[in-house]
């Protein structure tokens, strides 16, 4: 049988399959509507070599969603000079993002000379003489202070205990996803309860930690996790990848790992992704050497597909965390 053998890229050496794994992560990710993990994987794999035109332009809609719009923008003026098939899809989503920026004038002139050139069909045509029409309102009145549009009201009742845990776990992931966008404020009582229930999963607990943070939550929480079980005041927390704790280990990791950038790369995302399940918490009561040396053996499982020392610790949970991960099906 033939070996795949990895491929030596300047000084970085990328092992077969990574690439497409990172893809492939996002594109699951991005169909559940989870932009923010979508671009995530999207970056890690941009590291790792080019994409296709296709997964470029779901990339830049996962950026749209995220409001990384100049990043957005910049795939999009690549795919335009490099043509892509979907010219309309491609075109839809630059004057969206042109408009975002309020790039009104731009916005006006491309749309203008795509109606002139008849080179819409009739349904985008309208849509675009919608958006030329918004733009130029946008422009008319963009001396004038903006007053932000009111946030969505949430529906107490899908966030209220027990029924919340009665759904399945990619529902109660998607409806605290959706819960950022509406006006999570006024459910903080919601938020605790579902932190603090004995049955939470450990991804969905960290949604609704998150939740209480935008909220800016003064009051005590209690949250359990593995063996780690302590009282927290959500609006002291740092985000899950600016603890200082977190930013120690991913130098370290890189320190381990600096004559093979590639494998930093791949530990970076997934140490990224298990310490998000892991929030608030970082590896505690595990030394740094430990859990470097923990993902430095994970990375070799991989690369061997074979189990390592199955009494490390550190590699242990790593392997439970995986598993949690697969029971919500957003790996």
């Amino acid at each position: 049988m033939k070996k795949h053998r990895p491929e030596k890229r300047g000084n970085m050496i990328i092992f077969p399959g990574a690439l497409n794994t990172q893809i492939d992560k996002a594109l699951r990710a991005a169909d559940r509507h989870d932009f923010m993990e979508a671009v995530r994987h999207f970056d890690t794999a941009k590291e790792l070599g080019a994409l296709e035109p296709e997964a470029e332009l779901i990339y830049a809609y996962s950026l749209y969603e995220v409001r990384q719009f100049e990043k957005a923008l910049a795939i999009c003026d690549t795919l335009l000079h490099e043509g892509f098939d979907e010219y309309e899809e491609l075109m839809d989503l630059y004057v969206t993002l042109l408009v975002e920026l309020r790039r009104f004038e731009e916005a006006d002139a491309l749309i203008s000379t795509l109606i002139e050139e008849r080179v819409l069909s009739p349904e985008r045509k309208e849509k675009w003489l919608h958006l030329r029409e918004l733009s130029g309102r946008l422009a008319a009145n963009s001396e004038t202070k903006e007053v932000p549009e009111p946030l969505e009201e949430l529906n107490p009742e899908l966030y209220s205990i027990p029924e919340f845990f009665e759904k399945p776990l990619v529902m109660q992931y998607q409806l605290l996803l959706a819960a950022f966008e509406g006006d999570c404020q006024k459910l903080e009582r919601e938020w605790q309860e579902i932190v603090e229930h004995a049955s939470v999963h450990p991804v969905i607990q960290t949604l609704a930690l998150l939740l209480l943070i935008a909220t800016d939550s003064q009051d005590i929480v209690r949250v359990r996790k593995f063996n780690w079980d302590q009282p927290w005041v959500p609006a002291a927390l740092d985000e899950p990848f600016e603890n200082e704790r977190f930013q120690q280990l991913i130098t370290k990791i890189e320190e381990r790992l600096e004559n093979e950038p590639t494998a930093y790369l791949l530990i970076r995302d997934t140490f990224q992704h298990h310490s998000y399940l892991q929030y608030p918490y970082v590896w505690n009561g595990f030394s740094d050497e430990d859990v470097v040396e923990g993902y430095t053996l994970y990375f070799e499982e991989l690369l061997l597909g074979e189990n390592k020392r199955s009494d490390h610790r550190v590699l242990r949970m790593i392997h439970k965390i995986d598993q949690l991960y697969a029971l919500l099906e957003i790996q």
